[in-house]
């Protein structure tokens, strides 16, 4: 038992430097000498086995320490614990796997019952096929970060280079906005040359009867003084000729002071400006990685078909809401955070990444639909009985608070907005609209009476639109011409409202007669899948957004809750 003890205690024992064989045989003995051609410590009783076998070799006692492997006190790096620099490695716990210095024993692994020695768990640890194969590994391994730093270094030129290029594409982009500004300059300063030049000839034309009027009058007046001399006759013609002449200057006078004098004013076009501040930058810049083969991540598949690995429900309902919460729109913002209109309750609500409710902004009227503009801005279009109230409101979301900054009008209704490239595409119900810096078109034209055009989304590229017809139960793909691309109609799409395509291309509708949510090609040509169904809860639907972040459909529907659907 004291054996075993004095055991213990030995094995604890902190030694600058423990003798090899010692620890070969599980004791914990202090080192007096150092060969330096063995590399190895003995204590004074191993030294003496050691000299009798060795006896060139220069073996160094403690006076010499400083020339042995490591300095006193000082822990060789392979050997020194990572959480308590300068303990030495000298434990091993079993029931965490992991190597220890005595601080690590008594302060994280107190209560673990397989401790070992290091020397313990070390026998023939040399002669372990896989202790061998370490240096090759190690060289492999080196190899290959030597390699990766060349392609690495390699890898700079082409950037340079890329940099260069989208830089001088940036400069073309530019060039050709600034020609777009100069032709509408031109434009408005031949507009205002034209109302000058007609203003002036208004002028000079009344400069000119006011000239010639007072000719005359001064003429008519020496002739009436010269004719009153002379006979009654002559003086009667005179009296009648001026009162003539003094009628048709009355005529002139009152004529020219119609208009007291011309003053033009400038009222500016505040759409370019509020279209170029809402753009933040020329265009996306992403990084494209060459990778080495493996499984394809869904998201960016465009050919993925998904399917459905849950069904969760969210409640936005909040505590003075007086009515049932109509989710007309939905979008996520890049920190994570959900902007949805809420047209029952006229309201737009913030909610966080687990869709609970944040704040919200009272709107003047009925929010429809919602998208994202930039940063963490968004629009919403607004519906109202009152004209000055309709329109399309910029809100932002700061510090989980909704702040109005803007608006804007337009000469029809506004119930669904996409923004893409610096461009807004609005909906009337009957057409769809395009506004750019330079004005705005109509892009496609539906049937006057009703809605045949609700919502609309943009494919990231920007070349092809998806328009939901809901009274034709059609989906309507076109491409950024207006041109008609597709046509699609389906047993699971009646009543279609809200639709999204993701950025890898892939499309999803939502219905709200069927209760169903599609997954169709991008071609818009054909369903490549019903996600959910009626009986999946799915009723009322008004509109979808794909979060990539959670890999999930959030729905938005004629109830309080918020519907979100985990796709694989």
């Amino acid at each position: 038992m004291a054996s075993n003890f004095q055991s213990s205690i030995q094995r604890d024992f902190i030694h600058d430097f423990s003798c090899s064989p010692c620890g070969e045989n599980g004791f914990n003995t202090e080192a007096h000498h150092y060969c330096s051609q063995c590399t190895e410590y003995y204590c004074q009783n191993c030294v003496s086995k050691h000299n009798g076998l060795y006896q060139k070799h220069a073996v160094l006692g403690r006076k010499d320490v400083n020339k042995w492997e490591a300095a006193p006190g000082v822990v060789d790096a392979l050997e020194s614990c990572g959480m308590h620099h300068g303990e030495a490695l000298q434990l091993v716990c079993g029931d965490h796997d992991q190597l220890c210095c005595h601080v690590c024993i008594a302060v994280d692994h107190r209560q673990c019952s397989k401790i070992h020695p290091i020397p313990d768990v070390a026998k023939g640890i040399k002669r372990n096929i896989e202790f061998q194969r370490i240096p090759n590994k190690i060289a492999k391994l080196e190899k290959q970060f030597e390699l990766m730093k060349e392609a690495r270094m390699k890898n700079t030129t082409p950037l340079k280079k890329t940099r260069a290029a989208i830089s001088d594409e940036l400069k073309t982009i530019r060039k050709m906005i600034n020609e777009i500004l100069d032709k509408i300059e031109k434009t408005t300063l031949q507009d205002l040359d034209g109302m000058i030049a007609k203003l002036e000839k208004n002028i000079n034309k009344d400069i000119e009867t006011c000239n010639g009027m007072t000719v005359e009058l001064q003429n008519m007046i020496t002739a009436f003084q010269t004719k009153t001399k002379s006979s009654e006759s002559k003086s009667y013609i005179a009296y009648r000729k001026s009162q003539n002449m003094i009628s048709q200057a009355n005529d002139h006078l009152r004529d020219i002071s119609v208009i007291e004098c011309y003053n033009v004013t400038f009222q500016a076009n505040n759409l370019i400006e509020e279209l170029l501040s809402s753009i933040k930058t020329f265009g996306a810049i992403e990084v494209q990685t060459g990778m080495t083969k493996q499984r394809k991540d869904p998201l960016s598949d465009p050919n993925h078909v998904f399917s459905v690995a849950e069904y969760k429900k969210y409640n936005v309902k909040m505590s003075d809401d007086k009515c049932q919460c109509v989710i007309q729109g939905v979008c996520e913002i890049p920190c994570g955070e959900f902007v949805i209109t809420d047209t029952g309750n006229c309201k737009v609500k913030l909610l966080d990444k687990e869709y609970r409710v944040l704040d919200h902004w009272d709107v003047p009227g009925n929010p429809w639909d919602v998208c994202h503009i930039g940063g963490n801005e968004v629009a919403v279009c607004v519906c109202s009985k009152y004209a000055d109230k309709e329109g399309l409101y910029f809100i932002n979301s700061t510090k989980g608070k909704l702040v109005s900054t803007r608006k804007f009008t337009f000469s029809h209704r506004c119930i669904g907005a996409a923004h893409h490239g610096g461009q807004l595409y609005i909906s009337s119900g009957t057409t769809l609209n395009v506004y750019t810096i330079t004005g705005q078109k109509v892009l496609h034209q539906g049937k006057v009476n009703g809605t045949t055009v609700e919502k609309c989304a943009i494919s990231n590229d920007g070349k092809t639109i998806y328009i939901t017809n809901y009274d034709e139960h059609k989906l309507i793909t076109l491409d950024n011409n207006g041109n008609k691309l597709a046509l699609l109609t389906d047993p699971d799409m009646e009543k279609p409202t809200g639709v999204h395509v993701t950025p890898a291309g892939h499309v999803f509708v939502c219905s709200y007669n069927s209760g169903t949510v599609l997954q169709v090609d991008k071609d818009g040509k054909k369903k490549l899948a019903t996600l959910a169904r009626e009986e999946n809860g799915m009723n009322g639907l008004s509109d979808l957004f794909f979060s990539s972040r959670t890999s999930s459909l959030i729905i938005g529907r004629q109830k309080d809750t918020l519907l979100a659907i985990k796709l694989i």
